[in-house]
């Protein structure tokens, strides 16, 4: 949850009663001046700023070849330019040709001081740094590096085979200063870039965008800096409108940065580390290149293909802030079950926590051994249960006995929590329960702690999994706040907490207005009656800011909590102390690591550490984490959800864009919080939503306490919008499972954009609006309020792909590019199966459980030549190592279906039918041969506009679906 999301001020707590079991105490509040920071500008707008591009450059010489590249020495090529920070005057250059498709170029300090190391070079311990495979030379390159020393050093990358250019800072100086380092690259006219995640941004990135990279606790700011830090980007290059080419760069630097899209060019600046760059060709074998290859290329060669989730995390996921007590959340699974909504898992946010501290039960709303009973409930009805862990930890009061809490001072007894410089104690910032440490992952006694304490709290809360939150990580006060105040503690957070007295949300998403004018009407009033009352409650003075401006460089000297580079942090300020630890806050390694170089890798240390605590929870078994803040490779740990978003049109549209941003950045179990998770949802768009993310792979409803509850079963239109929604999706888990079966051994995508499929078509190239699951499902959604039909295209249509309506599989006749209207009641969503796929059906049921013991279908859909094909994988659903495994591999041609089947894994269902669309008439004949014999079972055959199907076929397959190949033959 965010920090600040309903008062614009800070009201006076000071005798705010905050309720605690048995009794009430009068929580003490931070004083205003707590928040206090220096107003800066960011340097993009700042006109007084340096030009960093009149810096003098750099010469190379000294050149080695190294048999797979060469390394120079790189010397300033004139005075110090000390733009925004201490030059750095000799570097090393590195170039390796390091595998067919890869280059790295990697330019660091000539002599780097052991104690100051991490200041430029991130460590492979930290974040997986590729390396050379042994055999590839320039030679043998798909890319080829060219340098020039006039005027000064300057480089390009370009293609071996056509020449094209790649990457080029020609033209350009580079930058290297130790708190600032910079690179150009010229960009063709109207580029098409897309990725740097995490962005809530358009798919296609444009050319007048900032991509500020900063872990921070925000709700979704349009065009800000997020949640996430993964900086690698991927260019299309559509040439003539005939063909595209398709290549990436990725790279590895976990400074705040800064990218700068602009008409011609691409800035890249960091504050520091160094230039850790891996150009990507995106070519096959064939010497073609594309987006999915280009993604490929970055998983498996750079990052790391994404960890195999368990089969039920694929099911239906309800959550909410506003859970009160054990009977609220039996009732919201009751009320599932009455409205016959699939219901996999059930979550929890702080509310069962005892004052938010983590690893603890209230004992009056979630006593203990009452909820280990409850969720025990779930996992015998085949359902599972998740609840949250924040990042912080409670320190405990030191002159309060009965405020003893355990899980710091284990901690505290390891000295395993970060630091603050100016003490030397630990760094105490201030978060939902009061003054707070956080773990320092640098030490290996944090994991063992961690995982001590996770260990202990799954005895009385068997959960399945764990929802990481706050891993920016996020403190709600600037500095060590809590130095000389541990007394005060359990604080109240510095502003009011949703459910606080005056915080209720009155707002509702576009068209409310037209469509429940008189409850919007109501809402309006009683905003209103709200805002008069809080303006009239005593509130602190505002906290106060002062004028710093952009920080001088100061040689010798670099001031990391305002460094002289000022990036476009969304916080109040911009400055980086804002909400967050420190950037002084130091680590307990040998090298006294600060949080500067540090603070975007939080997120990525605290899923890692979950993870293997998981492990030791259930050996043997794959973790199940949902991390909020993420770096490249979190996704082989963590799945991932888009954060604070709004109940909005605009929000739910946004959504898919991030979506393809995920796909790209290694994290495919991705979604986003279904019907918005603050401000209040209505029927019409809680419907749209739950359809939506019904085709997203993580799939999950959820809110905050201040508005209203959205459960799927409080308005009739969107429990069945939600029903048909998960009837779909349910029949295609098989497929979903597959896909990432593909992905975390290829770094195939799961949710693709229509771009990434068809890579010729020009007019796909920032398509958002619809999208691909896999290469077969076409989803077409509404993203707007107040309409009953929808509009969309039928990509590749032009030149002979074939689509079909997923309900009725009727064939769609639409033009080349032409954009068809769709009709799209509230309670449909509009799918198509792609001509030439051939999908493993099973029966929708309440659980995914229920669902995988139902027989098989197979759904074959026929392309323009009368072929088609696809696969199945298949295990026991949750292993981290399988015993047993079967990959079934499907293909229809020449009027014969057949599969083959490899591994030993058993699938007990059988295959009771197949349907096959796109059939011109119906056959005379049939034969059937399974396992290498023919087969008289008893099949019925069955045709109606242009679809056959098969059925009764359960005693052919009687022993297993696909224990035995198959052959079935029609006869025109």
């Amino acid at each position: 949850m965010r920090a600040v999301t309903f008062a614009p001020a800070v009201l006076a707590l000071a005798g705010f009663v905050w309720a605690q079991t048995p009794t009430e105490r009068v929580i003490p509040t931070l004083p205003p001046q707590i928040n206090a920071l220096p107003s800066l500008t960011p340097t993009i707008y700042d006109d007084s700023a340096p030009d960093s591009q009149e810096c003098p450059g750099y010469k190379a010489s000294n050149v080695a070849q190294t048999g797979h590249g060469f390394t120079a020495d790189l010397a300033i090529a004139g005075a110090n330019c000390q733009a925004f920070g201490n030059d750095v005057a000799d570097l090393v250059l590195e170039v390796q040709y390091q595998a067919k498709e890869r280059l790295n170029v990697r330019i660091y300090p000539k002599y780097i001081a052991s104690a100051n190391s991490s200041w430029f070079i991130l460590p492979p311990s930290l974040v997986d740094q590729p390396e050379w495979d042994g055999k590839t030379t320039a030679n043998s390159s798909d890319l080829s590096f060219d340098w020039s020393n006039d005027p000064t050093f300057q480089f390009r990358v370009s293609r071996t085979s056509t020449g094209e250019e790649l990457f080029s800072t020609y033209g350009h100086v580079i930058v290297y200063e130790d708190q600032f380092i910079e690179l150009v690259t010229n960009m063709v006219e109207d580029y098409n870039v897309y990725g740097l995640a995490e962005n809530i941004h358009d798919f296609r990135l444009g050319n007048n965008h900032t991509q500020t990279f900063y872990a921070v606790d925000a709700g979704n700011p349009i065009d800000g800096n997020v949640y996430g830090v993964i900086p690698f980007y991927q260019e299309t290059k559509y040439h003539n409108g005939t063909d595209s080419t398709a290549h990436g760069m990725y790279a590895r630097n976990a400074h705040g940065q800064e990218w700068l899209l602009r008409e011609n060019t691409i800035t890249y600046r960091t504050l520091g580390g160094s230039f850790d760059l891996y150009f990507l060709s995106g070519q096959k074998d064939d010497g073609s290149s594309s987006a999915l290859t280009t993604i490929a290329q970055f998983q498996v060669g750079c990052i790391g293909t994404p960890a195999m989730q368990m089969y039920w995390t694929f099911g239906f996921h309800q959550a909410r802030w506003g859970y009160e007590n054990i009977s609220v959340v039996q009732e919201v699974v009751d009320r599932y079950r009455e409205a016959n909504i699939p219901l996999e898992c059930l979550w929890n946010d702080l509310d069962i926590y005892d004052l938010y501290r983590d690893f603890t039960n209230n004992q009056v709303t979630y006593p203990l051994p009452a909820f280990t009973n409850f969720i025990e409930s779930l996992h015998a009805n085949g359902q599972h249960y998740v609840p949250i862990i924040d990042s912080n930890i409670y320190v405990s009061n030191p002159e309060n006995a009965s405020d003893y809490y355990e899980p710091f001072a284990n901690g505290a007894q390891l000295q395993t929590f970060i630091r603050d410089p100016t003490t030397g104690d630990f760094y105490y910032g201030d978060n939902w329960p009061g003054f707070s440490v956080w773990a320092d992952w640098l030490l290996p006694s944090s994991q063992a702690w961690w995982t001590s304490e996770i260990v202990k709290w799954h005895k009385g809360t068997p959960f399945d999994g764990i929802w990481i939150d706050l891993s920016e990580a996020s403190s709600f006060c600037a500095g060590s706040c809590g130095n000389g105040r541990l007394n005060e503690n359990p604080v109240h957070p510095p502003f009011l907490l949703p459910g606080d007295p005056l915080t209720f949300d009155f707002n509702y998403p576009e068209g409310f207005n037209v469509t429940n004018a008189t409850e919007a009407s109501s809402a309006a009033a009683a905003a209103s009656s709200q805002a008069a009352a809080y303006s009239a409650s005593p509130v602190l003075p505002a906290a106060t800011t002062t004028t710093q401006g952009r920080t001088e460089p100061t040689p010798g000297v670099r001031n990391l909590n305002f460094p002289p580079y000022v990036i476009n942090h969304v916080q109040s300020g911009h400055a980086l102390g804002k909400s967050a630890i420190a950037p002084n806050a130091t680590h307990n390694d040998a090298y006294n690591t600060t949080e500067y170089e540090m603070h975007n890798l939080f997120g990525l240390q605290i899923s890692n550490a979950t993870y293997h605590a998981l492990l030791e929870v259930f050996p043997g078994r794959r973790p199940f984490t949902v991390g909020r803040s993420v770096f490249a490779g979190s996704g082989k740990t963590t799945s991932h959800w888009g954060g604070d978003n709004t109940a909005t049109f605009g929000s739910m549209y946004l959504s898919i864009s991030q979506a393809f941003t995920m796909m790209m950045s290694g994290i495919p179990m991705f979604g986003a919080d279904t019907c918005g998770f603050a401000r209040n949802t209505d029927n019409q768009l809680c419907s749209r939503w739950m359809e939506l993310s019904a085709f997203f792979p993580f799939y999950r409803n959820h809110n905050v306490k201040a508005a209203i509850g959205q459960e799927a079963y409080h308005w009739s239109s969107v429990a069945e919008s939600a029903r048909r929604a998960m009837a779909v999706r349910y029949s295609l888990l098989n497929y979903m499972y597959t896909l990432f079966y593909h992905a975390h051994t290829e770094g195939a995508t799961v949710m693709r954009a229509l771009a990434w499929e068809f890579p010729n078509d020009a007019s796909l190239a920032g398509t958002d609006s619809q999208f691909l699951l896999g290469p077969s499902i076409l989803v077409t959604p509404v993203l707007v309020p107040n309409v009953e039909t929808v509009q969309g295209v039928f990509p590749g249509i032009g030149d002979g792909e074939r689509w079909y309506d997923w309900y009725t599989l009727e064939e769609v006749h639409a033009a080349a590019q032409e954009n068809v209207t769709m009709s799209a009641p509230l309670e449909h969503i509009n799918v198509h199966v792609r001509g030439g796929s051939i999908l493993p059906l099973q029966q929708p049921k309440y659980t995914t459980n229920e669902t995988r013991h139902t027989p098989f279908g197979l759904l074959v859909a026929l392309n323009s030549t009368g072929g088609a094909m696809g696969s199945l994988y298949l295990d026991d659903g949750e292993s981290l190592v399988q015993d047993a495994t079967r990959l079934v591999t499907f293909a229809y041609a020449e009027n014969c279906l057949s599969f083959t089947s490899e591994g030993s894994y058993h699938a007990a269902q059988p295959l009771a039918n197949i349907t096959i669309a796109g059939v011109a008439s119906a056959p005379q004949s049939m034969s059937l041969t399974c396992g290498g014999a023919e087969s008289d079972a008893n099949v019925t055959m069955a045709y109606e506009s242009g679809v056959l199907k098969v059925a009764g076929m359960e005693d052919v397959t009687a022993s297993g679906a696909f224990e035995k190949d198959m052959k079935v033959c029609f006869g025109w």
